[in-house]
């Protein structure tokens, strides 16, 4: 089996996955790319790095290991057509949505579900939603839940160990052979939005043609990389 998708090329071989990470690089529903240099070997090891924190854990991912250079070696998963995102702080689409000031806190750690649908621009749905869609059970949307805000808080806690801020990100799972809910796809700066005194550290540097973006996804590898051996 063979998928190829904006940022990556998954193949299934034999009992395992093999994702390979494009140098690609997307914003607005694909209408921005480009082909950047490197992008794919960096946040595959990003990836491959945070993943491996979350598991020592005690939070499941596809993770099985890294191949160098821009390779993750995974679990097969039937993935959910979603986007489960987590919210620390108001910014991007949840400032357009409701206002409020960017950066500013919020309570708790906010969920929400988007459906993967560029046509439609990722429409947000509730949990009923995805029952009566026939997408997910409430069950599975509740574990889907669970683990994101448990991973979000692991990596909350890991990136202040350098001084940074974890805003919100952006996560996807899939079920295993076994019918569990397991955390897949991928951890960068392409999923997470990450600050440090005001200064931009993930994808809204291209979003917002704010400078060379691998220049800072370099940072969060190296980053990532220094806290990883702590």
């Amino acid at each position: 089996m063979y998928y190829e998708g904006k940022t990556k090329i998954v193949k299934i071989v034999e009992n395992h996955a093999l994702i390979e990470f494009k140098d690609d690089i997307t914003a607005g529903d694909g209408l921005k790319h480009d082909v950047m240099t490197n992008k794919g070997s960096i946040c595959a090891e990003t990836t491959a790095i945070l993943m491996d924190y979350l598991s020592k854990k005690g939070i499941r991912t596809h993770l099985i290991e890294y191949v160098p250079p821009r390779t993750l070696k995974a679990v097969p998963l039937k993935m959910f057509p979603l986007e489960v995102v987590v919210r620390l702080k108001k910014a991007g689409s949840f400032v357009r949505r409701y206002g409020g000031v960017e950066g500013e806190d919020l309570p708790f750690p906010l969920v929400e579900f988007f459906i993967k649908d560029d046509e439609r621009h990722d429409p947000m749905v509730c949990v009923d939603h995805l029952e009566i869609l026939k997408i997910a059970t409430k069950d599975q949307a509740e574990k889907m839940k669970e683990t994101a805000v448990k991973a979000t808080l692991a990596l909350k806690e890991f990136f202040e160990k350098g001084g940074f801020e974890l805003w919100d990100i952006k996560y996807e799972f899939g079920l295993d052979k076994n019918g569990e809910v397991v955390l897949g796809d991928e951890i960068s700066p392409d999923t997470f939005r990450l600050r440090k005194k005001g200064e931009i550290f993930d994808k809204d540097v291209y979003r917002r043609d704010l400078g060379d973006p691998m220049k800072k996804y370099r940072e969060v590898l190296e980053l990532c990389r220094s806290l990883s051996l702590q």
